[in-house]
C-alpha cells in the first residue's frame, strides 16, 4: 500500500517538481497540498486496517482542479 501511495504522489507531483518546489519555491503550495492530502489519507487507511490503496474521487478532483497551468 505504501508503494501505491508513493506512486500516486509521484503521479500528481513528479520528483523533479517536488525538488523544484523545495529548492526554488516553484508551485510549492500545490506540491505541499499533494503531499499532505495523500499522506494523510494513507495514514487514515493504515489506522483503519486497510490493505489496498486508492485515491478518493474528492481528493483526485481537488488536486486536478488545483494543478498549475502548464503542469504535465
Amino acid at each position: 500500500m505504501r508503494a501505491a501511495c508513493e506512486a500516486a504522489i509521484l503521479g500528481f507531483a513528479p520528483a523533479y517538481r517536488q525538488r523544484n518546489a523545495a529548492l526554488l519555491g516553484e508551485h510549492e503550495n500545490y506540491v505541499r497540498t499533494v503531499l499532505r492530502l495523500l499522506r494523510d489519507h494513507y495514514h487514515e487507511l493504515v489506522i483503519q486496517g486497510a490493505t489496498e490503496w486508492s485515491v478518493p474521487p474528492q481528493i483526485a478532483a481537488t488536486l486536478s482542479d488545483m494543478k498549475p497551468e502548464g503542469w504535465e
